[in-house]
């Protein structure tokens, strides 16, 4: 209730600031798009316009504080810092504002007749005036006219629109609730309407700047460094990992993508990865978001091209973009990973927009597992993008009964709750520190998990090791080593075997392979026929 309160009482100061603005005497010839430039001459020129006049007087009236976005169909508002989707009608609900002025200019004339003579001959004319004015606030009050003031303020001349490209294309601008972060200064500074910001962070930017980052609060003793103790507990105290996550996410911060990562996070319940997530989602606001995790793997089919794409088109605006829970035994897909961290632009269409829309990908993407999935170990670019966090310990609440696990606080999460804006500042200061880097320098732990992770998955590697000999003076028909291969899979690794041509691919990337009548490999043999040599 409270919340309905507080939306009327937003329309009612609009309607009021944009009824001065009309009846304002002063500077009147002035026309900065903020409802100065309205008067007497311009109310009465808008009656005349008919329809098309109410639209005019609306964009006059709002040009600061409404604008249609054609590619959604929908009026934004202005929050005093940045744009919101008009989802509770103030744009309509401001039309009342138009009717105001028009009611404005119709005192106005009452107030010259009375000072005029009943018989004067302007007398009539000023009647006729306030007559057509009053009935077009009344008709202003009724849902046809009201709808159609706001159709002709999109679609006249010098519209009050946008055709939906705009939105959200300062990569280093971040909207939060008391104003808008340079990114590359770590300041705070206000919003401005020409940038367009829609997605923003709920969370206000502290008043002590970075300094927050660093625990020096005002506003909780405890600021910033609960948070870091937290991550030095999920973390088994490795700092490196704590100022890693900090990099990632002042990288992330950053919408536009000069690093091709993929950020998982991979380890078995209660771990502290989801709260990681949580904790950041809050600060993050509109700018995170999760995404299907079916999205990265081979099962996932693309819709028609001519359909909506609502899966594509939850990226847009996000800077960072969360899959989850991959189920054990999946399989990623390379090309969509690939596709889903790169910075080639994105086509996509919600399933009620108009048009389709071209936008440069923003976000980081994140997946969060308990199980590894399955990826191709010789895949190089696959590799490089991955930057893998292993969460190693478990947090129960009960005692713990092994040394990976450590008793849970019921009462974490309303703790962090307090230091949102700490954590946020925390966040731009990795920004600030990434830059300064240079790049993301993965740390010897990160390395190692995804040399490790990686490793795992060569099952060739793996075959090689245990069926194979190397050495220059080797060579083995292609038909044999793979019909040793189909044996081997069968009994290590599953019945689907990989396909000779796939399998080859993968073989031939290791070995040399020459054609002489029929294909060989050279440099390796069966272990079998050294076996049957010696």
């Amino acid at each position: 209730m409270d919340n309905i309160i507080s939306l009327k009482a937003q329309v009612e100061q609009r309607v009021k600031n944009s009824t001065v603005a009309a009846s304002k005497k002063d500077d009147r010839t002035k026309n900065d798009g903020s409802g100065s430039g309205i008067d007497s001459d311009f109310i009465m020129a808008c009656l005349n316009k008919n329809e098309l006049g109410d639209g005019e007087l609306f964009k006059k009236l709002y040009r600061n504080d409404f604008v249609f976005n054609k590619s959604m169909d929908s009026w934004m508002s202005w929050t005093g810092h940045h744009w919101k989707i008009d989802k509770m009608d103030f744009a309509h609900a401001s039309v009342e504002g138009v009717a105001s002025a028009y009611q404005d200019e119709a005192k106005r004339i009452s107030g010259k007749i009375n000072n005029l003579m009943a018989d004067d001959k302007p007398v009539g004319d000023l009647q006729t005036k306030r007559k057509l004015l009053n009935q077009r606030v009344s008709a202003l009050r009724s849902n046809r006219r009201r709808k159609n003031c706001l159709l002709f303020a999109h679609t006249s001349a010098n519209p009050l629109a946008i055709d939906g490209s705009e939105v959200d294309q300062n990569p280093w601008l971040l909207p939060c609730a008391n104003g808008v972060i340079n990114l590359k200064t770590g300041e705070l500074e206000p919003g401005r309407q020409e940038d367009y910001l829609l997605k923003a962070s709920p969370i206000g930017f502290p008043k002590e700047g970075l300094d927050a980052a660093w625990g020096k609060s005002d506003g909780n003793d405890e600021g910033v460094e609960l948070w870091e103790d937290t991550l030095l507990e999920i973390f088994s105290g490795n700092q490196h990992l704590v100022d890693f996550l900090r990099r990632i996410c002042g990288y992330a911060l950053v919408g536009e993508v000069s690093e091709s990562i993929l950020v998982v996070m991979i380890g078995r319940g209660r771990n502290g990865k989801s709260m990681i997530v949580e904790t950041i989602s809050k600060v993050m606001g509109q700018l995170s978001g999760a995404i299907r995790s079916e999205m990265l793997l081979d099962q996932f089919r693309v819709s028609s091209s001519a359909g909506p794409t609502p899966d594509i088109m939850a990226l847009r605006g996000l800077r960072m973009a969360f899959a989850s829970e991959t189920d054990d035994g999946c399989r990623i897909s390379p090309s969509r990973v690939k596709w889903l961290t790169g910075n080639d632009t994105i086509t996509g269409r919600n399933p009620h927009d108009k048009y389709e829309v071209h936008f440069k990908p923003s976000h980081t993407l994140f997946l969060l597992t308990n199980h590894k999935p399955h990826a191709p170990a010789d895949d190089f670019a696959f590799w490089e993008r991955m930057v893998l966090f292993p969460f190693e310990l478990s947090f129960v609440d009960r005692e713990p009964k092994s040394e990976n696990e450590f008793r849970s606080d019921p009462q974490l999460g309303k703790k962090l709750e307090a230091i949102l804006p700490a954590i946020l500042a925390w966040m731009v200061r990795g920004c600030i520190e990434w830059q300064q880097d240079g790049r993301l320098k993965r740390p010897a732990v990160i390395k190692e998990a995804v040399n490790e992770y990686q490793r795992d998955e060569d099952s060739v590697g793996d075959f090689i090791e245990q069926c194979c000999v190397v050495g220059t003076d080797f060579k083995v028909k292609a038909a044999d080593v793979y019909s040793v291969f189909e044996e081997w899979w069968q009994e290590n690794v599953s019945k689907r075997v990989p396909l000779k041509k796939r399998f080859g691919q993968r073989f031939g990337k290791r070995f040399e392979r020459v054609k002489q009548g029929t294909i060989w490999y050279h440099g390796v043999g069966l272990v079998e026929d050294d076996e049957d040599v010696n």
